[in-house]
């Protein structure tokens, strides 16, 4: 059975991204003063866990969306999204109704 590059770096991606994120929350929280971290995501919890979680919520949607159904084709507005650009946009389209909920239900502003 050969392995598949794009199947190789999807679950490469997966793995390392998350082991990064920890590392550098980690390093923070390790380097600086106690009470600081927690004093940010108090004040500011939408922007600090919200939208992390948005673009998560976000890329689960279309990686979900691509493995169930294959590429993602669609067009709109005269242009044409296929392959790579679809996520992309589609990425996109998700995350900003994702962060347009949490303001809307957030109260912010």
């Amino acid at each position: 059975m050969k392995a598949n590059p794009k199947n190789i770096i999807t679950w490469l991606l997966i793995i390392v991204v998350p082991i990064v994120g920890v590392t550098l929350v980690g390093g923070f929280l390790r380097y600086t003063e106690p009470g600081l971290m927690v004093e940010i995501v108090k004040n500011h919890f939408a922007a600090t866990i919200g939208l992390p979680m948005a673009a998560l919520l976000a890329a689960f949607i279309v990686v979900g969306l691509r493995h169930s159904d294959g590429p993602i084709k669609f067009e709109g507005l005269g242009f044409k999204f296929e392959g790579s650009s679809g996520q992309v946009v589609l990425w996109v389209f998700c995350f900003l109704s994702i962060t347009a909920a949490i303001r809307l239900v957030w109260g912010i502003g």
